[in-house]
């Protein structure tokens, strides 16, 4: 079995996501419960495991694992296993991977040490609720949340919540369990952060709560700039894990009905 542990969207070749990239055809006869665990045990902040549909003919699907969950799409994951699948020479510049829980096709290309993964945008609902019930989840006053929260997709739902600032965006201390819980039963995979930077009108910085351990944070949340270049209609840099002292940068684009998202991947030790 083969097993390689990238730096996905860092700001430079020593910052970025983990995630831990798990191949060969050992995995044939693993069950869904026994990637889970191996998730955990090898206490991966995400873990995607490269099933050879048919290798040969350049088939693969990808299978998304954090350690608390199975998870439909995680672009970081993504990324890193396009790396793994270029290196192993049976592609040139154009690749295309499968997700395996929603059969997503996944369109990668790359630039140097940035990797692009294309998605369709997918409709998703807004569940009812109120600024003040998530002002709650987030363990704020109301009145630093602005107006209009939205839920969209590009593969993983995200309630993105837009805060007025940076600074409230950093002292967020938010509950954990209770957006867990809210997620599962309205089929949203947790709250996205975000504040508007000073710097230009495309540049935002960000957070991810969608762990129940506050220290498994993500630095860097791909799902969640897709769908928040969706819900802004725009072109956007996203800032993220400065709080972490991991900062990553994340591109994200808007070509037709798809979104192209994509950052720095390197391999780690």
């Amino acid at each position: 079995m083969n097993i390689e542990r990238y730096r996905c969207f860092g700001a430079t070749a020593l910052n970025g996501n983990n995630a831990l990239v798990v191949s060969g055809p050992e995995l044939a006869g693993w069950s869904l419960a026994d990637r889970q665990q191996f998730t955990v045990e090898q206490h991966a902040h995400a873990c995607v495991f490269v099933d050879a549909d048919g290798a040969e003919s350049g088939q693969f699907t990808l299978d998304f694992y954090y350690p608390h969950t199975r998870s439909p799409l995680c672009l970081h994951a993504s990324l890193a296993a396009a790396d793994h699948v270029w290196k192993t020479g049976q592609h040139g510049g154009a690749l295309l991977l499968t997700s395996s829980m929603k059969q997503q096709a996944l369109a990668f290309d790359r630039a140097d040490d940035n990797i692009f993964v294309s998605v369709d945008v997918q409709q998703a609902g807004f569940p009812d609720m109120s600024i003040s019930d998530i002002a709650k989840l987030l363990r704020c006053d109301a009145d630093v949340l602005m107006p209009s929260p939205k839920v969209a997709s590009v593969g993983s739902p995200k309630l993105l919540v837009e805060v007025e600032s940076e600074e409230v965006l950093y002292s967020l201390r938010p509950d954990l369990e209770g957006i867990t819980e809210w997620g599962r039963t309205n089929g949203v995979n947790g709250c996205f952060a975000y504040a508007r930077t000073r710097a230009s009108p495309s540049l935002y910085a960000g957070r991810n709560f969608n762990h129940l351990d506050p220290a498994l944070e993500d630095a860097a949340t791909g799902v969640a700039a897709g769908a928040l270049s969706v819900r802004l209609v725009a072109d956007i840099t996203l800032y993220q894990g400065r709080n972490l002292d991991n900062p990553c940068v994340i591109h994200a684009a808007r070509t037709a009905d798809k979104i192209r998202v994509g950052g720095r991947v390197a391999m780690s030790k």
